[in-house]
C-alpha cells in the first residue's frame, strides 16, 4: 500500500468512528491492514496454526477497544500493538490454554470479514517458500525479530516502532517515545549485525546497509 492509499484508509477508518459506526470502521480497519497483521504474526510465532489464533484473539481485541481508540497513533500501528500484545499473552497462557482453540466468534459483526482474511493469508503463505534469511532471523529473541519486521518488511517510522513497543492503553508523551526510538533503533543494529553474521557464516549474503 501507498502512503497516500495508507492515509486515505485512515482518514476513512477516523471518520466512520466518528460517525459511530463502529462494524465498519473495524471492517475497514481489517480490510486494510488484516493481512500484514497476520503475517507479521506468522512470522514472529514461526508457526501458522498459532498465528491463526493469535490473529482471533487480536481481532477480539480490536473489536472490544475500538470504541477507546483515542487515535493518538495511526490506526495501523495500534493494529500491530494490539498483535504484539495479542502474542505475548498466548505465549504467557500456552500451557493453561494447551490443545484449546481460540474462536473468532467473540469479535462481533466483524467475524466473518476476519475469517475470510485469516484464510486467504494463511494459505497463500502455504504456498511460499520461507527465505534461508528469514529462517536465520527466527534465531532472534522474539523482540529482535519484531524490529526487523516492523523496519524492514512493513517500514514503520522508528517513533512509530517505539509505539508499538511501548504502549500500554495510555498516551505515551513525545520525550519518552523520541528516546525509545533511539533505543530501539541501536538494538535494531544489533539484531541486523547479528544476522549479518550469520549469515555470513552460512556464505548467504556479502553484507548490507544500517536501514
Amino acid at each position: 500500500m501507498l502512503p497516500d492509499e495508507r492515509e486515505a484508509l485512515e482518514r476513512q477508518i477516523r471518520a466512520l468512528c466518528d460517525a459511530g459506526d463502529k462494524k465498519r470502521a473495524a471492517t475497514r480497519l481489517l480490510e486494510g491492514y488484516g493481512r500484514e497483521v497476520l503475517g507479521f504474526l506468522v512470522s514472529r510465532l514461526r508457526d501458522r496454526d498459532t498465528a491463526s489464533e493469535v490473529f482471533s484473539l487480536f481481532t477480539e481485541d480490536l473489536w472490544r477497544g475500538l470504541d477507546g481508540f483515542r487515535w493518538q497513533c495511526s490506526a495501523r500501528v495500534w493494529s500491530y500493538t494490539l498483535a504484539r500484545h495479542a502474542a505475548s499473552r498466548y505465549t504467557r497462557e500456552a500451557r493453561r490454554r494447551r490443545g484449546r482453540n481460540v474462536p473468532l466468534s467473540r469479535a462481533g459483526p466483524v467475524s466473518e470479514i476476519a475469517e475470510k482474511i485469516r484464510t486467504a493469508t494463511l494459505a497463500s503463505a502455504r504456498t511460499e517458500s520461507k527465505s534461508l534469511i528469514a529462517r536465520l532471523r527466527e534465531r532472534l529473541p522474539a523482540d529482535d525479530q519484531t524490529l526487523l519486521i516492523l523496519r524492514i518488511n512493513r517500514r514503520l517510522a522508528w517513533t512509530e516502532i517505539a509505539q508499538v513497543m511501548l504502549h500500554e492503553g495510555e498516551a505515551v508523551e513525545e520525550s519518552v517515545l523520541e528516546r525509545e526510538a533511539v533505543r530501539l533503533r541501536q538494538r535494531y543494529q544489533s539484531a541486523k549485525d547479528k544476522l549479518r553474521k550469520m549469515a555470513l557464516k552460512e556464505g548467504l549474503v556479502p553484507g548490507g546497509g544500517d536501514g
